[in-house]
């Protein structure tokens, strides 16, 4: 009879205990509620009893290359702007565990990463926060997708999966592939190049070696390689994920701080850069600076580089701090936001290493003396046997006026470029120009260059 009652009463607490379970919201409610078979349920309970199984997990073992001579960084922005600490743990959690590969695929048809315990204490708008900054600042982690999950179970309480679309032994023959890439950009630097010159260097590098891929783009799938480096460097085909990821993966191996930043620009999601040169900010879109597949010659290959944040405003929208941000919690228990956020961006004021104010003709007035600095800048030119000047009128000048000056002949006058390229060939110290063909740059209110133009020089 005792036994009979021992028996009753485990009996008894099981069934309790079997219906907290079931009505916690864990594992095993989970798999009740989803309708699933006896033996998951089964599982999930066991889950929920003992704890998580250990997973069978391969250690990535990946380095990128160097540069000799330049000090590669960990820019760490994002965890920088985390101000919790209990977030700022569960960042290095799970930056710890996107190098940690489940050796079998899951239900979804991918490899689980390393399960990320959380504290009790996160929220889960917090998880999908601290989820971006990892991948913000690790942009050569191409195989980490953006979807996650958080599961929960009675003995673990919650925990974070992340996915990858491949395998350990992939990723490593990817990464082969992707340092394959980086090797020959590094090696266009010359010893000594100055911060400005490896950006310049880096940045030519993306624009000469990416195509954007407007396929990939209509698409919008984020788990495409198209939005990562490994698409924009190995694939050689990438959105604006892609360039912006590489852009700061490579300045970064250099030694120069950069960070993504996001927002609207076209009316859709895109995604820059922002870069420090010399101390000062600036904002970086490789994306918009590759505007031109078609052209032989990318003559608005520069219009990004190293521009203020007011020059930037005039096409692009700056998404909010991502303390602002609002989420909404899904049917597949995870939180998204439609907006985009970022996180601590600085301010952009400066203009000294904006490219045009380098290297640009700047000229106030239609005149003789005009021409005179267009004649020495043919010269200085040819001598280097470069094909491009380009020229920016004060906004004071007419820009009809100013195409007409330069291209158009009056009476028994020659045209400002037709008499720059003549006395530029009769100095005799350069190769013999053939011709130059003008191309005005500015075209719509929303250009941030106005009276903008571009003259290439043609040789014989």
């Amino acid at each position: 009879m005792d036994g009979r009652k021992k028996i009753i009463r485990i009996f008894a607490v099981a069934v309790c205990l079997f219906a907290a379970l079931t009505l916690t919201g864990c594992a095993t409610s989970e798999a009740i509620s989803s309708g699933s078979g006896f033996g998951e349920i089964m599982n999930a309970l066991k889950c929920d009893l003992f704890g998580l199984n250990d997973q069978n997990c391969t250690a990535l073992t990946l380095t990128l290359p160097v540069r000799e001579g330049f000090k590669p960084i960990g820019s760490k922005s994002a965890f920088a702007s985390l101000k919790d600490e209990t977030m700022k743990d569960a960042y290095k959690d799970i930056e710890n565990a996107i190098y940690q590969i489940s050796s079998e695929r899951a239900e979804n048809g991918c490899f689980e990463l390393k399960y990320i315990r959380l504290k009790s204490s996160l929220e889960f708008d917090q998880i999908y926060i601290v989820k971006e900054a990892v991948l913000a600042d690790h942009p050569e982690a191409f195989w980490v997708m953006g979807s996650y999950t958080v599961k929960n179970n009675f003995h673990d309480g919650n925990y974070l999966v992340l996915y990858s679309k491949y395998s350990a032994t992939e990723i490593h023959s990817m990464f082969d592939e992707l340092n394959s890439a980086i090797i020959p950009i590094l090696s266009r630097i010359p010893d000594e190049a100055t911060e400005l010159a490896r950006e310049t260097i880096i940045h030519d590098a993306v624009v000469d070696t990416v195509a954007y891929d407007f396929e990939a783009a209509e698409a919008d799938d984020s788990s495409h390689d198209a939005f990562n480096v490994y698409g924009a460097l190995v694939r050689k085909k990438a959105v604006c994920t892609g360039y912006a990821g590489a852009m700061k993966m490579l300045l970064n191996l250099v030694g120069i701080e950069c960070r993504t930043a996001v927002g609207m620009s076209k009316n859709a999601g895109h995604m820059w850069n922002q870069v420090r040169i010399d101390g000062d900010w600036y904002n970086l879109d490789v994306t918009w600076d590759d505007s031109s597949p078609d052209s032989d010659i990318l003559y608005s290959r520069y219009n990004y580089f190293n521009i203020t944040d007011e020059r930037l405003a005039i096409n692009h929208k700056t998404g909010a701090d991502y303390s602002e941000m609002q989420c909404e919690y899904t049917d597949d228990e995870v939180y998204v936001t439609t907006e985009l956020y970022n996180f601590d961006l600085e301010k952009c004021t400066a203009t000294k290493d904006n490219y045009y104010e380098m290297y640009a003709l700047h000229l106030s007035a239609l005149d003789d003396a005009a021409v005179d600095v267009i004649t020495q800048k043919f010269i200085s030119t040819a001598k280097e046997r470069k094909e491009l000047i380009y020229i920016i009128f004060d906004d004071s000048i007419n820009s009809e006026a100013a195409e007409t000056w330069m291209s158009k002949n009056s009476g028994t006058k020659y045209s400002a470029l037709g008499r720059s390229l003549s006395a530029a060939n009769k100095s005799g110290s350069t190769p013999k120009i053939k011709n130059c063909s003008l191309v005005r740059m500015s075209a719509g209110e929303d250009d941030i260059w106005k009276n903008l133009y571009a003259v290439r020089l043609i040789y014989a």
